[in-house]
């Protein structure tokens, strides 16, 4: 579907209007709670389940994305290395095997693919356009 360029104008102007790469890492970094919680009580239940271990950097792209509504990758690099190294204190924690450090760059791609913003169509072709320099944005 096409979309006039006003109409892509206005949906870049908004999407860059919500986001806050701050606000991403302050989530990430208030998240950092909730998801080592999750690894005391996978210590507590005696064990835990290769699955489980994708929730701790899931609530850190959660929370990343809502408080700060990031679409870019680079805005959203350091989410996923903060996944990460909390994944790594878990396994600490968990006095895991060696092998379960191996999921370590699994945990930064979902902490950072977690904390994207869902977008609609004409935000993502007001992003091509504002990529390729065609539309009349003021940064």
């Amino acid at each position: 579907m096409r979309y006039t360029q006003k109409e892509m104008e206005e949906a870049y102007a908004q999407i860059r209007q919500n986001e806050s790469p701050k606000g991403a890492i302050l989530g990430a970094v208030i998240a950092i709670v909730p998801a080592l919680l999750l690894y005391f009580v996978f210590v507590l239940i005696g064990g835990h389940f290769i699955l489980l271990l994708a929730l701790p950097p899931a609530i850190i792209g959660l929370f990343s994305r809502f408080i700060g509504r990031t679409y870019r990758h680079h805005q959203r690099l350091p989410v996923g290395a903060i996944g990460a190294l909390v994944h790594v204190l878990g396994c600490v924690l968990l006095g895991a095997s060696p092998l379960l450090y191996i999921l370590t760059p699994l945990a930064f791609f979902i902490a950072m693919s977690v904390a994207k913003i869902p977008l609609q169509e004409v935000h993502e072709w007001a992003i091509t356009q504002a990529d390729f320099g065609k539309l009349n944005i003021n940064e």
